[in-house]
C-alpha cells in the first residue's frame, strides 16, 4: 500500500515488484555515476553468487581523517540511491571522508523484509568493509582508528549488526585481510534501532520459537555489549519512538556511549529530509545531518 492525496492506494505484487526493480535500476546506475565524482568501486566478498561492492571517494588532501560508509536502507529488498550519494557528498562537505556500501539484498522476486539469510550476508558486508578501509588506511589516507559505518532503516540495521557482532581479527587467518579488526569506531543508526524480537516490533504476527532464537542472533538490541562504539541514533515519529528508546536504554545499560535524536516531524525514509533528491522538506528535522556531523567531527573524524 501507499498513500497519494491523503488516499490509500492498493498495490499488486507484480506492481510492487516493479517498483523495487525500478529501486535497484537506479541505485546500480548511481553507483556508475560516482567514478565521475572521485568515488574508486572495489569488491569487498562474495556470496550466493553476488559480490558486495564498496565506493570510496577520494580522500580530503592533507592530514588523514577518520571516514564515514554510508549504508542506504531499502528493506533488505533494494537499496535507496537518495539516502547513499546525497547523503555520502553532504558528509564530504562538512569535511568526513565518505564511502557508500553496496550490500547483499535479496535478488529474487519475493516480497519479505527482513529475510534472516540476507540480513545476515548484508551484515557481513559491513563488517568487511571496516575490514577493508582499516587494512589500506594508508593508500585511502584515512585513519585506521576513525571508521565509522551508519546507514538508514535496513541499512541501519546493517550498521547495529557491524557494530555489535565485530571481531578484533584472527591472527591466525589465512587472509590478510580477516587479521583485521572489523570493530568500527563509531555507529550511525538512522532510524534503523529495530527489534523483531522487542515488545515493540516493526512487523506484525507471531514467530515460532526457532524463528525467535535465529532473530535474537541478528536483532542488535539483543548483542550490545560493553565493547560496542560509540553510537549516535536519529529516528523521526513517523516510525513509534520507542523503538530508538528502547535500543539506547540498552545502551546505557551497558555504558555504551550514544546520543539519540528523535525528531516528532516526518515519515520513515526521508534521508536528508532537506526537500532534494526525493525526499521531504523539512527543515527542522533535516537538522539531524549537521548535528551527526559535528558528533562525528568533535570525535576526530
Amino acid at each position: 500500500m501507499a498513500i497519494e492525496d491523503g488516499k490509500m492506494l492498493e498495490f499488486s505484487p507484480e506492481m510492487i515488484q516493479k517498483l523495487i526493480q525500478g529501486r535497484r535500476d537506479r541505485f546500480n546506475q548511481m553507483m556508475e555515476d560516482v567514478k565521475e565524482l572521485d568515488y574508486e568501486i572495489v569488491d569487498l566478498r562474495e556470496e550466493a553468487n553476488w559480490t558486495a561492492r564498496l565506493a570510496i571517494k577520494k580522500a580530503h588532501p592533507g592530514n588523514a581523517r577518520g571516514c564515514f560508509i554510508v549504508c542506504p536502507g531499502g528493506g533488505f529488498l533494494f537499496k535507496s540511491w537518495n539516502e547513499a550519494l546525497p547523503v555520502a557528498e553532504y558528509f564530504y562537505q562538512q569535511g568526513v571522508n565518505v564511502a557508500i556500501l553496496d550490500y547483499h539484498v535479496k535478488t529474487d522476486e519475493g516480497l519479505t523484509l527482513v529475510d534472516p539469510d540476507t540480513q545476515r550476508m548484508a551484515g557481513e558486508d559491513g563488517l568487511q568493509a571496516i575490514r577493508y578501509l582499516r587494512l589500506n588506511a594508508e593508500r585511502y589516507n584515512i585513519l585506521p582508528d576513525h571508521i565509522a559505518i551508519g546507514g538508514f532503516s535496513a541499512g541501519g540495521m546493517l550498521s547495529g549488526y557491524a557494530a555489535t557482532k565485530f571481531d578484533y581479527g584472527r591472527k591466525d587467518a589465512e587472509s590478510p585481510i580477516m587479521t583485521v579488526s572489523s570493530r568500527p569506531d563509531a555507529a550511525l543508526i538512522l532510524y534503523g534501532a529495530f527489534s523483531n524480537t522487542s515488545s515493540v516490533p516493526p512487523l506484525t504476527g507471531g514467530m515460532t520459537r526457532e524463528e525467535i532464537a535465529k532473530a535474537n542472533q541478528l536483532d542488535t538490541i539483543r548483542n550490545i555489549h560493553v565493547d560496542c562504539p560509540p553510537m549516535f541514533v536519529f529516528q523521526t515519529h513517523g516510525d513509534d519512538p520507542r523503538i530508538a528508546l528502547n535500543f539506547c536504554m540498552e545502551l546505557a545499560v551497558h555504558g555504551v556511549p550514544y546520543e539519540i535524536h528523535t525528531f516528532e516531524e516526518g515519515p520513515h525514509g526521508g534521508g536528508l529530509y532537506n526537500g532534494k533528491d526525493e525526499t521531504p522538506d523539512l527543515p527542522h528535522t533535516a537538522m539531524w545531518a549537521p548535528i551527526a556531523a559535528d558528533w562525528l567531527k568533535s570525535s576526530g573524524f
